[in-house]
């Protein structure tokens, strides 16, 4: 299930997740008022299994927070954006700088973090629906907090794909690393499949 797509439906996914998530590194540039640089150095389809041993991997076993939305076209899921908890209280520091006492963090940081999930989940949704030309609807983000199985919340373990994303992010010269995480039933996942390949021709044949 996880060869779902080919090599080059593969680069093609990479592309523009690079393109989507270099957009939202220029809406949070405009929102920090300092530079933000993301880039997605590798896409991998997992089971639901795998990406929550990938997950613990990346936290030690320690929970991770996310920002989740359903959305809903030709293909449906949920779309996450995680960060192992530590790394998170790391970006939120990054994007209020000295404006916001440290022991008001905790307050604010499950509303900064839906705050950069919603910018770039839904440029990675739009960037989707704009190179594949389809109309995604999503639902508002909401935050959630857990361990990988927990935090991916898979309905159906053995008839899900994970389409699995390492994102890097450089904010006010910090380095943090978080995941972005499309869950889908292999209905969706090979009709997201075939909606890849028929970008792939068309491309090609220009």
């Amino acid at each position: 299930m996880t060869t779902i797509i080919g090599e080059i439906e593969h680069d093609a996914v990479t592309e523009i997740l690079n393109i989507a998530v270099g957009q939202a590194a220029a809406s949070l540039s405009r929102l920090v008022e300092d530079e933000v640089t993301l880039s997605v150095p590798f896409v991998e389809f997992l089971t639901p299994e795998q990406s929550a041993a990938r997950l613990d991997e990346a936290t030690g076993g320690g929970l991770s927070v996310a920002v989740r939305q359903e959305f809903h076209s030709s293909f449906s899921g949920d779309i996450l954006l995680i960060f192992p908890e530590r790394k998170s209280l790391d970006l939120v520091r990054s994007m209020l700088a000295d404006t916001v006492p440290l022991d008001q963090l905790t307050e604010l940081e499950q509303d900064a973090l839906i705050e950069v999930g919603n910018i770039i989940l839904n440029a990675c949704l739009g960037s989707l629906a704009n190179q594949l030309g389809l109309m995604i609807e999503s639902s508002l983000p909401t935050y959630v907090c857990g361990r990988g199985a927990s935090i991916l919340d898979s309905k159906h373990v053995d008839s899900e794909l994970v389409m699995f994303l390492q994102v890097d992010f450089s904010v006010a010269a910090k380095g943090v690393r978080g995941y972005l995480a499309f869950v889908m039933d292999i209905v969706s996942a090979q009709s997201f499949a075939s909606t890849v390949s028929a970008y792939v021709a068309r491309v090609v044949a220009g």
